[in-house]
């Protein structure tokens, strides 16, 4: 029997870049003939702001671990969080386990994977450096092996991909991902808006924003966070603001300045790392990292240049939002994916 690839996916309600990719490879999965679900860790979740329905069921198997480990205070959330667990609404199945079971494991619960479903080929899905590396030493610290453990590994940008290279974990795939820049519409006219996401970057976001209204240089101009809103929403603010704020932070590639660029707006921030694959100086302003003064006199210095002499600055929202497009359109994104899983399928019935 061929098969199946179970995706470990948190139980998060918010909005997520990370567990909508689970879900779109799912679903292209699934598409393109392979037999693949969704892994929650209770009956009652999902992902609310996909529209797409996925085949999905759900495993206790990962709370012995994680209680296991838990200090009294996290010990206590997991009780309030499955307190209120148990009045969503119930819809998913308990999984009954084939022998033939492949896990898919989002990189930051690889360590808590390799525990609970050791009895299993575990393959690492890797869409973040960061939390990559800090689960992956969480698992050596509790005598776990990741380079032997895990049958596979894929990277989701190149900043992934090099981190992976470093650790030797073994056999890599590459498949750069897609934030679906199509959905976000490139308005040539816009606002005197800057909006910015605060969720990153909480204080930092606060300070910029107190610091860019008191100082009183940027005019007319408003201010907007996005923060918790719909994917619709976000796509509406960002087209109509003319400068995008990147509070970006540990990215692996960074949605939200891509998304931005792809709307048409000047983006004025930090990269996150990750992000450093679209983000230069061609296609906005980037600031060094966690330098908030640089930060807030950039926004303030993209302000006066357009008002001035708006050419430089449209001329480059128009090249990034071709460069986000075509380098991470769905089509490219899922032709290579499918490329490197047809790959691994082949391992995995040798």
């Amino acid at each position: 029997m061929p098969p199946r690839y179970l995706f470990l996916c948190p139980d998060r309600k918010s909005a997520s870049g990370g567990i909508a990719v689970i879900y779109d490879i799912v679903r292209l999965l699934n598409r393109s003939g392979y037999d693949a679900a969704v892994l929650h860790e209770s009956p009652g979740a999902g992902y609310p702001d996909y529209s797409d329905p996925v085949p999905g069921y759900f495993t206790p198997r990962l709370h012995s671990v994680r209680w296991r480990y838990a200090g009294p205070r996290e010990k206590l959330k997991r009780v309030r969080a499955e307190i209120a667990a148990r009045r969503d609404r119930k819809r998913l199945e308990p999984l009954e386990l084939r022998p033939d079971d492949v896990i898919v494991v989002p990189e930051f619960m690889l360590a808590e994977a390799f525990d609970a479903f050791a009895d299993r080929p575990i393959a690492v899905l890797v869409q973040n450096p960061f939390s990559m590396m800090r689960s992956y030493q969480r698992a050596r610290d509790r005598g776990l092996d990741p380079t032997h453990q895990a049958v596979a590994w894929f990277a989701m940008s190149e900043v992934c991909r090099t981190h992976l290279e470093i650790l030797a974990t073994g056999t890599i795939y590459y498949s750069p991902v897609s934030m679906k820049p199509q959905e976000f519409t490139y308005r040539e006219e816009k606002e005197p808006l800057i909006s910015y996401m605060p969720r990153k970057r909480p204080w930092e976001a606060a300070i910029v924003q107190e610091a860019l209204l008191r100082r009183g240089k940027i005019g007319e101009y408003r201010l907007e966070a996005i923060d918790n809103l719909p994917r619709a929403q976000v796509g509406e603010v960002m087209a109509r603001s003319r400068i995008f704020i990147s509070l970006m932070k540990d990215e692996s590639l960074g949605f939200p300045a891509a998304e931005a660029m792809a709307s048409g707006c000047i983006v004025v921030g930090f990269d996150g790392l990750g992000g450093a694959e679209f983000f230069d100086a061609s296609t906005g302003i980037p600031v060094v990292e966690g330098d908030v003064a640089g930060l807030v006199a950039a926004v303030e210095q993209t302000v006066a240049e357009y008002e001035a002499d708006p050419a430089r600055l449209d001329e480059m929202r128009r090249h990034a939002s071709r460069r986000v497009k075509e380098r991470y359109s769905v089509e490219a994104f899922e032709t290579t994916f499918l490329e490197v899983w047809r790959q691994f399928h082949a391992t995995m019935q040798a």
